[in-house]
């Protein structure tokens, strides 16, 4: 009986998928491995080495640790959201700190409470810091 029921439905999805747009079709017999890529990326175009970066930084860091955030853009609307609320995702068991409000008022204390500081394409000068790592377009310095 649920082999029956099975087969029915998916004739149904077929020929309801060929009468439309016949997309749940194509997405049936689609490259998986292609789909997965361009699902996984998609959050990203246009910040293509960050996931990357991250990764790195999280590779270089512990649990519990707190890093200070600085980025090509340092306006709330205009990309840091995106990439504060982005590290805090592939961070996570760490404290990502902000440097800025959503009202793009800096909030400098969280630089000088940071363990480290996580820079992408962005220079950074700091004298009581060293660089733990660099690469993906960025640098991780830590006291």
């Amino acid at each position: 009986m649920r082999r029956w029921i099975a087969l029915v439905l998916f004739v149904a999805i077929a020929v309801i998928s060929v009468s439309t747009d016949a997309i749940v079709f194509k997405v049936a017999f689609a490259n998986r491995a292609k789909m997965n890529h361009e699902f996984t990326t998609y959050p990203d175009r246009g910040w293509s080495s960050y996931p990357e970066f991250l990764e790195s930084v999280r590779a270089h860091t512990k649990p519990g640790d707190s890093i200070a955030l600085v980025v090509r853009t340092m306006s709330w609307d205009d990309g840091y959201s995106y990439a504060y609320y982005r590290a805090a995702y592939f961070l996570a068991g760490r404290e990502v700190l902000p440097l800025l409000r959503e009202d793009d008022m800096p909030l400098p204390q969280n630089f000088g409470r940071a363990t480290y500081v996580a820079a992408w394409h962005r220079n950074v000068k700091d004298d009581t810091r060293h660089v733990v790592w660099s690469g993906d377009g960025g640098v991780l310095l830590g006291h």
